[in-house]
């Protein structure tokens, strides 16, 4: 008896601490179903054992997660929140979640209900599944800030995918990207990466935080992601790499397929990388999350050299074609492959807003605003499209949608 009582002992010592739990995995000092003098519960052996398991006050050492394959793993992180009744967006996790007799859904649920046993062992649940990722996904960089990652690992994602890659990096800070000054701050959608980090369980928001902050390590990585996402788009350039051609020509072929917001951004990459501070709020915004972004009120447009200002121009004749193009030329999806919703959305509505319309979204509206073109007109009738637009319209629609990879 007392050989039986020291296994067990020794065996839940791999997965806790030494503390005592009830047959339904509840701490003795806090349920009535308590008893004095229960034993304690060997390791996990199963998804079952480990519904039982006591999350708040015993702690899972990662052995006890090493031999689980993935998707046991992440089972665990669904028993953890589903005990206070978070609903997954992961169809598969959600439907196991919802055969478990004790889940009770409750579309209420927020992070705060988490105890401080639960965000411990979600750090360890979370830390085993980045492992067994075959390759990166969202979520997982906070577990490489200290390690520098190739392209290999990071594989292929979705436009909203690469995004969240990216601002995971500084999410680990705590960097904001909301801006209270900004109507839209108070009203974030699901789409926005502030409403995504402020879902995460991890996610502290330090608005003190910036960019310039990141380690020479993070700043490396940022560099990878960006030059994995562009060899997947099949691009020879991407935004954040002008520093590369402070002292080399563009080519027109480099600008090729490059959507139309991309090509702005570059042209201003050019300006930020000399430090010119940015009035448009979507711009500064972008160049506030660049770690090597320095904004100087001494900036002058002198500071640019002969190759900045060839490299400018060729940029900006290249968007006045694509500008055009719009109502000219069919786009095929090549054109348009890689787009993130934000900028397919601005995309499609630059169709309408070449023909004057006005938008109730004030973001959108300030956003057209900002370029010289731009003529709001009251007379602005859907049927002002040639067929063109609206086939544009449509292509450029199907990149408009989807969500971020729950992390």
């Amino acid at each position: 008896m007392m050989r039986r009582l020291l296994a067990s002992i020794v065996a839940v010592a791999l997965v806790c601490g030494c503390a005592r739990r009830t047959d339904d995995g509840k701490s003795p000092n806090g349920s009535a179903a308590a008893q004095a003098g229960s034993a304690p519960v060997a390791v996990p052996q199963g998804t079952t054992e480990w519904e039982r398991f006591n999350y708040d006050s015993s702690t899972i050492q990662p052995a006890a997660l090493a031999s689980l394959p993935l998707v046991d793993v992440q089972r665990i992180r669904a028993i953890i929140f589903g005990r206070h009744g978070r609903i997954f967006q992961d169809s598969t996790l959600q439907a196991w979640l919802a055969a478990r007799a004790w889940y009770r859904p409750d579309t209420t649920f927020t992070n705060a209900r988490l105890t401080p046993g639960d965000r411990a062992n979600l750090e360890i649940v979370r830390a085993a599944e980045a492992q067994k990722h075959p390759q990166i996904e969202p979520g997982d960089m906070r577990f490489y800030q200290d390690r520098v990652i190739r392209t290999a690992m990071l594989g292929d994602h979705s436009p909203q995918d690469w995004e969240v890659l990216e601002a995971e990096v500084l999410a680990n800070h705590g960097f904001v990207w909301a801006n209270e000054l900004d109507d839209d701050s108070r009203n974030l959608q699901p789409d926005d990466l502030q409403h995504y980090f402020n879902e995460r369980y991890w996610y502290r928001p330090n608005p003190d935080f910036k960019a310039s902050e990141l380690s020479a390590i993070e700043r490396q990585n940022l560099d990878t992601i960006a030059l994995a996402e562009t060899k997947q788009n099949k691009r020879t350039l991407s935004f954040g790499m002008m520093n590369l051609f402070q002292s080399t020509p563009l080519t027109e072929q480099m600008l090729q397929h490059l959507p139309i917001a991309e090509l702005r951004l570059l042209r201003n990459e050019i300006y930020a990388r000399h430090g010119r501070r940015f009035q448009t709020p979507w711009l500064a915004d972008v160049f506030r999350q660049e770690p090597w972004y320095t904004p100087r009120a001494d900036y002058s447009d002198a500071d640019l050299s002969a190759v900045d200002s060839a490299n400018i121009k060729l940029i900006a004749n290249r968007e006045e074609q694509l500008h055009q193009s719009l109502a000219t030329t069919v786009l095929t999806p090549e054109d348009v492959r890689g787009l993130r919703p934000e900028d397919a959305r601005r995309l499609r509505n630059e169709i309408y807003a070449r023909h004057g319309r006005r938008f109730q979204d004030p973001a959108l509206q300030r956003y057209f605003a900002s370029f010289s073109w731009y003529k709001p007109k009251d007379s602005f009738q859907e049927n002002q499209l040639n067929e063109t637009e609206k086939a544009n319209a449509h292509l450029i629609s199907l990149y408009e949608h989807g969500r971020f990879t729950e992390g």
